[in-house]
């Protein structure tokens, strides 16, 4: 499985790189898309050679990381290697353009890679699994843009002296160009109202999304197992136990071909709880049942996979469902399994991503049990009430039934004692050590013990000594049974006892978040009670986490590039022009998730961060080259030079991402909302830059169109 993923996410690169290296050919020319190609396996070897004697591994987070970086670590490149042609077509030597074309764009190159890493560096701000997780990709993004820094300043001018030539005519963009000053020229003609919708329009539209979009915490993914998990009543013996369970296999492996399932291995006396801890009783079954491979299902999968894997394996690969249609199907199944025997609780799920074992889980602390049982039950028939929430447990189960003996008036006045009574017991009912022998063997103990320890009437039965001699009476005579039940499991915090009720939502319906906002009325009415405690966890608890560490970041991140730009510019009126490109390029990464027909997820919001750094790139390349602009055609002029390395750049970028973007497999799922964030944010990020740009510093410049 791991081989396949592995494979997948190589071909996806590889898809990627010839992807990259064509859009070159076809829109500049051959000399300068070799040349930006050859830079591109340079930077990964540097960024192997880091990994290696860092102590980082190459898996399949750090590989992705490596696709999401591969349309932006040419972008550097894109822009040194276009202007030495520019200078070369002008008549310069070869040399000499080298030298001067890199000379002219290091600034605003360097600047734009800087704020980039900058963009990317602080998601290592997240802490705990979800930082563990995730912090593989900005290390793997930001290694990969120095490499390519390092590359395009050392290595590209010497091989651009060399491959380079004037003869090598680049791709005509005077028609793109002449189209793009009449449109900026329509903008700068009506300049204010073309501001205002930027500025207030745009915002609106971000607004709307935002209020109307959904969230959950990570996507669902095509996983290649499931889980079934049961929980019998506490007397269950485990002989019991595997009976019920190989019952259950059998019913599944019946439809074994129709669900795709490979094989399915079931466990007597062990279970994960809905925490993922593992728990072990005799009353306890799990199942782990193996799914088929996947077919190939996208063009990547079919047509790409295949010849640029090395190891690709195509036998056996049948399965044409996902993995949670297939849970579904086995729900479907098994439903009313719980009731023919007598489960306590039955449960049924997929893979999920490590952060997050559970959608919903809220805890209750107090010391009132009675009070404890109630809030439970509330809140639980309440989560049934609402559609596309399953799997509602609690962990407030009752224990074995318990025998206490209290001694009644009738032993007291015999004059029995509690610890008279135990010793009488327990040495009776405790095994004991009665004598040493020898065999061949050795020494051998003799050790007796009763027979019919778990009988009720032979204790009741009992003879006890009395006190005052040799007299004996039945134990049911001076004593009172009381049988009570305890909790199976008594887990306490700050002094208190804890019990928590467990859900897993269908985000197609609904989403956790969505959930909490109809339940919280509830909540609000059992938190009134002083005798209860509530504590919020599962992916409530991950979603607040989340916000103040990503504000946190998003606060480090916007500090970062407001220093770069404003060392780079000098002036806090251009760097504030290209922070304003950020926010407003959110509504790319808004409509993208629309078209993708995705929720906003946590990897959306960390594309949305990285989004921040890769946006103002363009914004640095074109302001660079407007801000000595003094009059109207002298800005409509500096701004069309800049049409063809911004639309390069962005264009590269976008197609790196399309692989993740359109033809995602299995686990790589869970970081396709990165990679709309970036592409779809770009997208519209690239047109802000292109006349958003040029118009607010018409505007504040307060440069104006001659009559």
């Amino acid at each position: 499985y791991i081989r396949n993923r592995l494979n997948t996410v190589t071909s996806n690169i590889a898809f990627g790189l010839i992807l990259v290296t064509l859009c070159m050919y076809l829109l500049i020319n051959k000399r300068i898309s070799f040349v930006v190609s050859l830079g591109i396996p340079t930077s990964f070897i540097i960024g192997v050679i880091f990994f290696h004697f860092s102590g980082y591994s190459i898996n399949m987070i750090s590989l992705l990381g490596a696709l999401i970086a591969l349309g932006v670590i040419v972008d550097d490149a894109i822009i040194i290697a276009e202007n030495i042609q520019r200078h070369i077509e002008e008549g310069y030597p070869p040399k000499e353009a080298a030298l001067i074309g890199t000379k002219e764009v290091a600034i605003p190159v360097i600047a734009a890679s800087i704020t980039t890493v900058f963009a990317f560096m602080p998601m290592l701000i997240l802490s705990g699994e979800m930082g563990s997780f995730i912090k593989i990709i900005p290390i793997a993004i930001s290694v990969l843009i120095l490499a390519s820094l390092i590359e395009s300043f050392i290595f590209l001018p010497l091989h651009s002296q060399h491959i380079l030539s004037a003869k090598d005519k680049e791709l005509d963009w005077q028609k793109a160009t002449d189209f793009y000053k009449k449109i900026l020229k329509y903008l700068l003609h009506f300049r204010k109202s073309s501001l205002l919708f930027f500025v207030i329009v745009t915002p609106f539209l971000i607004f709307l999304g935002f209020k109307n979009i959904k969230f959950q915490f990570f996507p669902q993914f095509d996983g290649v197992q499931l889980y079934v998990s049961g929980k019998l009543d506490v007397n269950t013996k485990v002989e019991e136990t595997f009976l019920v369970a190989r019952e259950i296999e059998k019913k599944i492996l019946d439809k074994k071909d129709e669900l795709f399932i490979d094989s399915v291995s079931a466990v007597s006396g062990f279970r994960m709880d809905a925490t993922g801890m593992g728990e072990s009783a005799p009353y306890l079954m799990y199942m782990f049942l193996d799914l088929k491979k996947e077919k190939e299902d996208n063009f990547v999968d079919k047509y790409i996979t295949p010849y640029l894997s090395f190891d690709y394996d195509e036998e056996d690969r049948v399965r044409e469902l996902k993995s949670y249609e297939i849970e579904e199907k086995v729900r479907e199944l098994l439903s009313g399994i719980d009731k023919e025997y007598g489960f306590v609780e039955f449960e049924i799920k997929g893979q999920k991503a490590g952060v997050v074992k559970t959608d919903i889980e809220i805890q209750f602390l107090s010391n009132n049990d009675q009070k404890l049982l109630q809030t439970l039950k509330l809140l639980k028939e309440e989560l049934a009430k609402i559609n596309g929430v399953y799997d509602i447990l609690d962990d407030a189960k009752e224990g074995i039934s318990e025998i206490k003996l209290k001694i009644n008036p009738y032993g007291e006045m015999l004059g029995i004692s509690e610890t008279a009574l135990a010793s009488q017991l327990s040495s009776y009912y405790l095994e004991n050590s009665k004598a040493k022998s020898f065999d061949n063997a050795g020494i051998v103990e003799i050790i007796i013990s009763e027979l019919n320890i778990d009988k009720l009437n032979e204790l009741k039965n009992f003879q006890i000594t009395l006190p005052s001699g040799g007299q004996k009476i039945a134990i049911s005579n001076v004593v009172d049974f009381i049988e009570i039940k305890n909790f199976e499991k008594i887990n306490k915090e700050g002094g208190k006892k804890r019990k928590a009720v467990y859900a897993n939502v269908d985000p197609k319906i609904i989403t956790a978040s969505e959930v909490m906002e109809r339940i919280e009325p509830l909540l609000k009415q059992i938190t009134q009670d002083s005798e209860i405690e509530l504590v919020i966890k599962g992916e409530a608890e991950k979603n607040k986490q989340l916000a103040i560490e990503m504000g946190m970041a998003t606060i480090v991140a916007i500090l970062l590039m407001f220093m770069t730009l404003l060392i780079m510019f000098d002036s806090f009126r251009y760097t504030l022009m290209i922070l304003s490109v950020i926010p407003l390029s959110l509504l790319g990464m808004l409509a993208g998730h629309y078209i993708m027909g995705m929720n906003l997820t946590m990897p959306s919001i960390i594309g949305a961060l990285g989004l921040a750094g890769v946006v103002i790139n363009d914004g640095i390349i074109m302001l660079d080259f407007i801000r000595n602009a003094k009059t109207h055609s002298e800005l409509l002029l500096r701004a069309a030079l800049r049409v063809r390395p911004i639309f390069l750049t962005s264009i590269t970028t976008l197609i790196g991402l399309a692989t993740l973007i359109f033809f995602p497999s299995g686990q790589a799922k869970i970081l396709q909302p990165i990679a709309i964030s970036l592409g779809f944010g770009l997208f519209w990020g690239t047109l802000l830059n292109l006349l958003y740009l040029p118009v607010l510093y018409a505007i504040i410049n307060k440069i104006k169109e001659k009559n």
